[in-house]
């Protein structure tokens, strides 16, 4: 399977567990970006492999975005992804937003979402951007209004344990039709290090144990699972003969592309691009097609990692027992899954 992040937009805010590229950008003009949508449905007819493309960072803050939702919509062989995340801002401050809900609506997009960071002062530290708590609560409800599929995300900090509270009025408040639990993973890339005084630890979300089942979630399961995916517990899986070279060794049936707002073309997602493929609108796409085919999988962000540098397993034992032991990593790559599965560890998955 093949996913591009076409990327019409930058983003709203400049959320610090962020692992792409997030943060204000240039928007695309809309000649452009209905020129890639044809040019990425000609690329897609000469693969072999399932291909997909998903509007990014926030298209709803894209002035066309009615425009171009309708034609990602009328492709013939590659599919729109709507994931429908926004951070409500873009949506917000636009007088046309009930009719852009209804492009949506007319093209089979129903499923919107939004991410809660904890209560209002805390998300907006997180997101770095002031006033984004209340539009993606605003967000949340006007979706709920004109009948979408509303789903919350909550992404677990160290401040939720006080928070809890707050997050359970909104979620009542808002009746959501689904709710996410999701640690952040780490990725050494410059926005997640610098949610690293954020992350929770094993004890705040043992704390949390009555709120997640209100909030829907199976305590229990996600408790028990955790305990297993913090340093302490990572530390032991590497004594234990967990060996992650050969782990980022293994195939990876997913490809990642992302195609930038300059209509420049990459492999890899947005941040962690490996080289650039050239200019979509310029491509010789029967050749792309061929250079894509037999490109490798890179679902699990091994651009991030060079394993040939690895310290030592020892020094990594060391280095990891040093650290609090109760911190939790969030979620691992899935080649990290497998490896943890063979040795018989319980495997950490928090969205239900």
């Amino acid at each position: 399977m093949i996913n591009i992040d076409f990327l019409v937009t930058g983003c709203s805010t400049r959320c610090r567990h962020c692992y792409v590229n997030g943060g204000p950008g240039p928007i695309m003009p809309v000649e452009d970006v209905l020129l890639c949508i044809e040019r990425l449905d000609a690329l897609a007819s000469y693969l072999p492999k399932t291909i997909s493309f998903t509007l990014d960072h926030e298209p709803l803050g894209h002035p066309q975005i009615e425009q171009i939702i309708r034609a990602a919509s009328r492709t013939v062989h590659i599919e729109n992804y709507h994931h429908g995340m926004t951070s409500g801002m873009g949506l917000m401050g636009r007088e046309d937003r009930r009719k852009v809900v209804r492009a949506y609506f007319d093209c089979g997009y129903r499923d919107f979402g939004i991410t809660i960071h904890g209560n209002e002062a805390h998300h907006d530290e997180i997101t770095r951007r002031k006033g984004s708590y209340a539009a993606a609560v605003k967000a949340g409800e006007f979706f709920k209004s004109e009948g979408a599929e509303l789903s919350v995300s909550l992404m677990l900090n160290r401040f939720f344990a006080e928070d809890s509270h707050s997050i359970s009025n909104l979620l009542k408040q808002l009746q959501p039709n689904y709710i996410y639990f999701a640690i952040p993973i780490y990725t050494p890339h410059r926005n997640m290090r610098d949610f690293e005084p954020y992350r929770a630890s094993l004890e705040i979300l043992k704390s949390l144990h009555s709120r997640l089942e209100e909030w829907g979630q199976d305590a229990a399961a996600i408790i028990r699972q955790a305990e297993r995916n913090t340093t302490a517990a990572v530390a032991d899986c590497l004594a234990g003969g967990l060996d992650i070279p050969s782990l980022f060794a293994e195939k990876q049936d997913e490809l990642y592309l992302s195609l930038h707002q300059d209509c420049m073309l990459y492999v890899g997602n947005s941040g962690v691009e490996t080289h650039c493929l050239g200019d979509i609108r310029s491509l010789d796409l029967r050749s792309t097609a061929e250079v894509i085919t037999a490109l490798p999988g890179n679902r699990d962000y091994g651009a991030f990692y060079n394993t040939a540098v690895l310290p030592p397993v020892k020094d990594l034992i060391s280095a990891l027992r040093d650290l609090p032991p109760h911190t939790l990593f969030g979620d691992f790559p899935s080649v990290i899954y497998r490896g943890l599965s063979e040795l018989n560890v319980p495997l950490l998955k928090l969205q239900t």
